[in-house]
């Protein structure tokens, strides 16, 4: 594969040079004084990696973005490029420019980068886009890490119930291994899955679970309050608002309730 093809990610942006910021301390992006001697002559990528961490480490994204990008220009192929270009282009998603986070991160993943972090945040910047089936697959590849990722697991059923995927938000959340663990949003969404495939029953029993398992969450109640009622249970439906009404009052009572 060409060079120019290889690293052409470095190419879609074109930020100010570093090398003179990092040289002064006149400038926002100066390093700080543990490491200013790094930087008397031309620093090296080492010393712009660092430099892009330290930055991330004071929430400076800005100056991080732009000491990874000098990094890769300087050398686009250096060993960790890409962890560096994931790096970078997390970077300048966390400052907000989202459209060129995407084109480097994709192009982290395409040259070898496998880390979790890569898929969450490629996922939550490709949803932020509405850009939802690509964001679908980054977060299914989370989850290939790590199944229970209960982040992924939120979003990317969120993301099958806004394409009304039902079957999937099935076949993802109903599951021995998950039942135990669903998040409250997971419960909803379950629930919601099986309420339009016209289950009540099924609905229902997640809902219950979901109540179980998160007595003072009063959105599960009204909603298994809900699909009581259209089962026709009706009783049992004013019992669970009673209840959940209950909870709310004491808890801002402040007094825990057992």
């Amino acid at each position: 594969m060409p060079a120019s093809r290889q690293f052409r990610f470095v190419a879609l942006l074109v930020f100010p040079a570093l090398l003179p910021s990092v040289a002064s301390a006149q400038v926002p992006c100066a390093p700080p004084e543990s490491m200013k001697a790094r930087f008397a002559g031309t620093p090296d990528i080492s010393a712009l990696n660092d430099l892009g961490v330290w930055f991330g480490d004071q929430k400076n994204y800005s100056c991080a973005a732009n000491a990874f990008a000098t990094s890769l220009q300087m050398d686009p192929k250096q060993k960790d490029m890409p962890h560096v270009a994931f790096m970078f282009g997390a970077s300048l998603y966390l400052a907000g420019d989202i459209k060129e986070a995407i084109a480097a991160m994709q192009e982290a993943e395409t040259f070898g980068y496998r880390d979790i972090k890569l898929h969450l945040v490629l996922a939550e910047a490709l949803d932020s886009t509405h850009a939802s089936a690509d964001a679908e697959s980054e977060w299914r590849a989370a989850l290939e890490i790590d199944p229970e990722y209960s982040d992924a697991l939120d979003n990317l059923s969120n993301d099958l119930i806004a394409d009304n995927n039902l079957q999937g938000v099935i076949d993802l959340l109903d599951t021995p291994r998950l039942a135990p663990q669903r998040t409250v949003q997971q419960c909803i969404n379950l629930s919601l899955a099986y309420a339009r495939e016209g289950k009540l029953s099924e609905s229902a029993r997640v809902l219950r679970d979901g109540v179980n398992t998160y007595p003072d969450s009063f959105p599960l109640a009204e909603k298994l309050a809900d699909v009581l009622t259209q089962l026709g249970e009706r009783e049992e439906a004013t019992k669970v608002l009673e209840v959940a009404h209950a909870r709310q009052a004491v808890r801002h009572a402040g007094v825990e309730v057992h």
